[in-house]
């Protein structure tokens, strides 16, 4: 009878140890809850996956492509009430906030996996693979706070939300005509001063801004730039995000120093030195930060090279001005794959005088 008890204490200490799942059956799908949130899996997915039940993550997985060994990892909900932990899955971005029955505020990010993880062997699995991944976000749209408390999607995400404090210390700089020193020492463009001078009608239509996710994050970087066209249309003198819950500044620039965006990442420093000195640099922001890290650069550089300036640097090495010197046509078809600026239609600041 002891050995009895002791393998029965075993076992359930063992399993103790195993992630906990707690799943419950609903009208409209099958309940999966741990002590802050629930997930509904649809039932028209039910016999396809299987759920990973954590103490602040749920993860679904398409169950044929896990049993074949290919991972199956097809998303995954976890929250945070560190607002310093962005991310810290490659895949994660986030989609809102939870305040639980305690007033904890908690970060919600979606994470996805960076990799194959489905079996592409068999078309039948791919197909089921692709449809479970496809209804993350409608899924969690759908996610509750299990102890009473209170989940908002997009919550903490929309630029309209998160800058409407610095968007009005825009408007009162050119309204109160603020000059190009004040400008600096509030952390903003001094080119707003010589956009103000050389305005003929209201200086608030020649600026405008734009929300734009630079890094992926989910969240809305908040950018600002002269409303232009052609080549300087897009083109931003600003840029803020949000660190820690609160709005910060990364960047300024100017007319010889500014900066474009992309659509899925990365800031493009267009800078000029003289008529035979200009470069691009790439920059990835890293999220809750303000650190703009380096990934590729170019620099024509007709003053260390006349004969061929065409300089191409990577990562740790631009920070460290190590270039490698290379031909017209390696250089021109490299920097023809980071071309493709974002060209916003940007709203003007009079809209919110």
């Amino acid at each position: 009878m002891k050995k009895l008890i002791s393998l029965v204490l075993s076992v359930l200490m063992l399993l103790s140890l195993l992630p906990a799942v707690f799943a419950e059956e609903a009208a409209d799908g099958e309940v999966f809850s741990n002590d802050l949130f629930s997930l509904t899996i649809p039932s028209e997915f039910a016999g396809t996956y299987e759920v990973e039940v954590r103490e602040k993550e749920i993860s679904v997985y398409h169950k044929a492509s896990r049993e074949a060994n290919c991972g199956g990892f097809a998303f995954g909900v976890y929250v945070s009430d560190d607002p310093a932990q962005y991310a810290y899955m490659p895949g994660g971005r986030k989609v809102g906030e939870m305040t639980s029955g305690d007033g904890t505020l908690y970060n919600v990010f979606l994470d996805h996996p960076t990799d194959v993880q489905y079996d592409f062997s068999s078309e039948e699995a791919t197909e089921a693979y692709r449809k479970l991944y496809g209804a993350d976000e409608d899924i969690v749209k759908g996610m509750k706070s299990t102890d009473g408390g209170v989940f908002v999607y997009g919550a903490g995400t929309k630029g309209e939300d998160l800058y409407t404090e610095v968007l009005a210390k825009y408007v009162q700089a050119v309204t109160e005509e603020w000059d190009s020193s004040r400008l600096e020492e509030e952390e903003m463009s001094p080119v707003y001063y010589a956009i103000r001078m050389s305005s003929d009608g209201n200086p608030l239509e020649r600026i405008g801004f734009a929300y734009h996710d630079v890094n992926g994050d989910g969240i809305e970087e908040l950018l600002i730039g002269e409303i232009a066209e052609g080549a300087w249309k897009g083109v931003i003198y600003d840029v803020y995000t949000m660190m820690n819950r609160e709005p910060v500044h990364v960047i300024s620039g100017w007319e010889r120093n500014r900066y474009f965006a992309y659509e899925y990442s990365f800031l493009c420093n267009e800078w000029s030195g003289g008529a035979a000195l200009s470069g691009w640099t790439l920059y990835d922001l890293l999220p809750n930060t303000t650190e703009l890290f380096p990934q590729v650069a170019f620099k024509y550089d007709g003053y260390e090279n006349p004969d061929q300036p065409w300089f191409i640097a990577y990562g740790i090495d631009i920070e460290n001005d190590v270039w490698e010197n290379v031909t017209e046509e390696k250089f021109n078809e490299r920097k023809a794959t980071f071309e493709d600026y974002l060209r916003f239609d940007y709203t003007p600041l009079s809209t919110l005088a």
